[in-house]
């Protein structure tokens, strides 16, 4: 899970940097960048459809593995555990205030 995350920060900071770039060559140089600005453009909203896609093929596996559920399964467990062991200390407290 932290690859794609890592790849959607990586990607970000690249179309920033290339933004960035872009709007002050085009300030330095005057109009003749337009043509290179579309194309950059076009790539950077390519680049965003792919990170888009790849977060909905992660999400879709995610999904189909069902970890939500497991995840649920193995809180509940520990809850149960916690509780047992809760119940546990409680006999004994009583056993010790008793004698």
């Amino acid at each position: 899970m932290r690859g794609p995350f890592t790849t959607v920060c990586v990607w970000t900071l690249a179309i920033a940097l290339l933004s960035y770039g872009i709007a002050s060559g085009a300030e330095a140089e005057g109009g003749g960048e337009a043509s290179f600005s579309e194309k950059v453009g076009d790539g950077a909203r390519k680049i965003g459809q792919a990170i888009a896609d790849g977060i909905k093929k992660t999400a879709k596996k995610i999904e189909d593995k069902h970890v939500p559920e497991k995840v649920e399964r193995k809180f509940k467990k520990a809850a149960d555990k916690t509780a047992e062991g809760f119940g546990k200390a409680e006999k004994k407290i009583k056993q010790k205030l008793a004698d």
